[in-house]
């Protein structure tokens, strides 16, 4: 299944970037050069899915394809953490049918799911924590505690708002140690103190390298003050708009897998799951709904963080179904069932999507998933500017396409890489508009 998904990515590996690909690009590329977080570049989001692809652009090179190849890998991985946690957590076939299900869904054209979004990151690092939270549930180390808080930790550098998985997680650790375990409270607040010192671990170092480098007014300015008016909450006619122009589409190709999901949280209770893992399952839900409708903009690529879910929870019901079809029909073997089930449902998904998946041109594909944009001309846009200017030269794009900076490889005259903020109806606005233009005319 891992090389099935992987070989769809690997059609998509020369896609143009598109905005958010271009600032997290960009200013990757900075950080290989030594330049701090928010000294040539800013942003509201914090800066690990910018070390995500400085990793990338490292090993495979300064280009779109070599980013989207360390993506391909990373999801890879991501979809074998699932796979290794969910079979421990519950059973075999649920780890793997989570893993598949998760795979091609988190590809999907109606999330974006080619692109290198930092939702792809957050699935990554949650996928190990989760894996270390079934090994913790097994062995006790309290050890295992620190590093499970370093993996979400690291979860909540790639965005913010994985904030919600953190405090699943906190939660869920509570109830595991005190409640089931019937731990005491001086244990209890021991190892949770382990897992919260882990969390932090990496806000702090950033936090740290930021201050000693002087860019702690616009590292507050944006990741603090910006993105608190930017995530505030909006009317109920707006939120219908986004949930309308982003759900629409997912409910048009994936139908079945959000109903075969929701059935499955019915399966969970009509199961003999235990109660711990009842509690797990709805928590998982909860947290990453609050995930994705973060700020209430259900952007189509903030579906990723709940593709885990969708996954779970139709493995869920399949197991539960054909548990129940073996007790009128006993001569059917149970693992080989549920393999013919969840191979007949992957390959509907293969069938259903079949175009997108294997035969559309990836112009086409570019074209179609962001109608109205000019990513597939930046490139060549890009290279205009490269060919006309030196090494030294700095250029300012008075808009928003952040790509171009990394394309041309030239570095920006300023650190605003994109211009929605300076226009959007925000308190600091034309504090930004100045900043931006003082910044240029030094130039």
């Amino acid at each position: 299944m891992i090389a099935i998904v992987s070989y769809i990515r690997y059609r998509y590996l020369t896609i143009a970037l598109e905005r958010d690909e271009g600032e997290y690009a960009y200013m990757g590329n900075l950080l290989l050069h030594g330049v701090a977080p928010f000294k040539n570049g800013y942003s509201m989001k914090l800066p690990g899915t910018s070390f995500m692809y400085a990793l990338f652009i490292l090993i495979f090179g300064h280009s779109n394809t070599g980013i989207h190849t360390g993506f391909m890998f990373m999801n890879a991985a991501t979809m074998y953490f699932l796979f290794a946690a969910f079979k421990k957590l519950f059973t075999p076939f649920i780890g793997m049918a989570t893993a598949t299900i998760y795979g091609f869904m988190a590809i999907g054209l109606p999330f974006i799911g080619f692109a290198a979004h930092a939702t792809h990151c957050i699935c990554f690092y949650t996928s190990i924590a989760l894996l270390l939270l079934a090994g913790y549930m097994k062995s006790g180390k309290p050890l295992t505690l620190f590093f499970i808080g370093l993996m979400m930790g690291m979860a909540f550098l790639m965005k913010q708002q994985a904030f919600f998985l953190i405090l699943f997680f906190g939660l869920f650790l509570f109830f595991y140690m005190k409640i089931e375990k019937q731990e005491s409270w001086q244990e209890t607040i021991k190892r949770l103190f382990r897992f919260g010192i882990g969390v932090i671990i990496p806000y702090l170092f950033i936090f740290l390298v930021i201050v000693a480098t002087g860019q702690f007014h616009d590292f507050w300015l944006w990741t603090v003050q910006y993105a608190s008016e930017y995530e505030a909450v909006k009317g109920l006619d707006i939120i219908e708009i986004y949930v309308k122009a982003s759900f629409t589409p997912a409910w048009a190709v994936y139908n079945y897998l959000w109903i075969l999901s929701l059935a499955g949280i019915v399966a969970l209770f009509l199961d003999s799951y235990s109660r711990i893992q009842k509690v797990f399952v709805v928590g998982f839900i909860l947290a990453s709904a609050c995930v994705v409708s973060s700020g209430f903009y259900f952007r189509p690529h903030y579906y990723i963080v709940i593709m885990p879910v969708v996954g779970l929870l139709t493995a869920l019901l399949i197991e539960f179904l054909v548990k129940e079809l073996r007790k009128r029909l006993p001569v059917l073997k149970l693992q080989q069932t549920l393999l013919v089930t969840l191979l007949v449902l992957v390959f509907y998904v293969m069938y259903d999507s079949r175009k997108y998946y294997f035969s559309l041109p990836v112009s086409q594909v570019c074209d179609m998933a962001y109608w109205g944009n000019p990513f597939s001309e930046v490139p060549e846009i890009s290279k205009y500017i490269k060919d006309h200017t030196s090494d030294t030269d700095e250029i300012a794009v008075m808009g928003s396409e952040p790509e171009i900076y990394f394309y041309a490889n030239r570095k920006a005259a300023t650190g605003y890489l994109y211009t929605y903020p300076l226009v959007d109806k925000q308190r600091n606005n034309m504090v930004m508009q100045q900043q931006m233009i003082d910044e240029i005319e030094k130039k």
